[in-house]
């Protein structure tokens, strides 16, 4: 499936959010095949995995529940297996819930931001006509009647229901249109074995045709994903910018061994009691990952920054006098800052423009406040 190539690019949440969602998805078929209740056991693990991944899992498993209901899967809450494999998918999640319970369910938190932030922008407008635009939609018709309508499919019915559930809830809960994704392999595998019984009913030519048409699609989907999801294109080629058009991420591949190189330059150049109690204070995540993953080889401190899980790890101890400030304007270095001065730029060789491009790094002071009471105020989500 298509976004199975482009959204395992990247080492981000929705590759592994695809392998669980696909996982349980699997597990299921198995267990409405064989009849073999202990397969709710590698159900229960994969909604574990795919909670330690996405919360969205959690629409999934609400679907996998209204399957349940619907059909004569109820049968199996009379089977200690079922209970057995919801106790393993909440032993897969316990850590991150015991987190969650100590710190305040703070994911909440940042969850609300974000989705309120998508909701006032419109990035969750295009939920619908995205799934009819991106999912190949005869495939997942085709999917839907075989799940819903055929009796060769009747064992399978949950499947479709674990579709139809989490669809409806994404839509009520104005989801952005790549969460449903990782359902559509089910739905399509229906659609193709659907096909595939129906071209042994029609002629010879007819079916060769289908076959044909159904192989090419599959083909250009293939290489169309592979061309412009996959950083093949040479930089700056015409390919390249068509490619980041598309995904939208590789222009902000570029930068980050620069930056780290930068920070380091600008440290070396600190006078010794500057540098004896140093910090590098990074505005946003991507700024703090390539300070903590370059930065060892410079003998960079970790980066500290307001942003996300980051705040939970404070300024640390004893706290910084220095500080080499990342990602903020000038204004909001000289407000929050004591005796800032402009020290160094951000940059990349290939000339690639990005968020990150020619944005300003500063040398400051402690913060104007105290430590404590700047780093409560300092806490944000992105």
């Amino acid at each position: 499936m298509p976004f199975v190539i482009g959204g395992g690019v990247f080492m981000q949440y929705v590759a592994f959010d695809a392998l669980a969602w696909v996982l349980t998805a699997y597990f299921v078929v198995r267990l409405l095949k064989t009849g073999e209740p202990r397969w709710w056991v590698t159900i229960g693990a994969g909604v574990g995995f795919g909670m330690l991944s996405k919360y969205t899992m959690c629409f999934f498993a609400a679907g996998l529940v209204t399957g349940l209901l619907f059909t004569d899967a109820r049968r199996y809450l009379r089977s200690k297996w079922l209970w057995m494999g919801m106790a393993v998918a909440i032993l897969i999640f316990l850590p991150n819930l015991v987190w969650q319970m100590q710190h305040q369910f703070v994911s909440l938190e940042m969850l609300k931001f974000i989705h309120a932030r998508d909701v006032r922008s419109g990035a969750t407008t295009s939920f619908l006509p995205d799934q009819l635009r991106n999912t190949f939609l005869p495939l997942v018709l085709a999917g839907l009647y075989f799940y819903f309508f055929s009796r060769r499919a009747a064992p399978f019915r949950m499947i479709g229901w674990m579709y139809v559930t989490t669809l409806l809830i994404l839509v009520i809960a104005k989801g952005k249109s790549y969460y449903l994704y990782p359902a559509y392999p089910m739905i399509w595998a229906g659609g193709a074995v659907w096909v595939e019984g129906w071209l042994r009913t029609v002629r010879r030519w007819a079916a060769v045709t289908v076959w044909s048409v159904a192989w090419m699609l599959v083909t250009l989907a293939a290489i169309g994903t592979s061309l412009f999801f996959l950083p093949l294109a040479p930089v700056n080629s015409r390919w390249f910018h068509m490619s980041h058009t598309l995904q939208g991420e590789f222009y902000s591949e570029f930068g980050w061994q620069e930056l780290a190189q930068e920070v380091a330059s600008i440290r070396d150049f600190l006078t010794p009691e500057e540098r004896t109690h140093l910090g590098v204070l990074a505005g946003s995540y991507g700024e703090a990952g390539a300070v903590n993953l370059y930065g060892p080889r410079y003998g960079l401190p970790r980066a500290i920054s307001g942003i996300n899980s980051y705040w939970q790890h404070g300024y640390g101890n004893p706290p910084p006098e220095t500080l080499i400030v990342i990602g903020e304007t000038r204004e909001a270095a000289d407000r929050n800052f004591e005796a800032c001065r402009l020290a160094g730029h951000m940059w990349n060789p290939y000339d690639v423009w990005n968020f990150e491009t020619n944005r300003d790094l500063f040398v400051c002071g402690p913060p104007r406040l105290s430590w404590p009471e700047f780093w409560k105020r300092f806490r944000y989500f992105g």
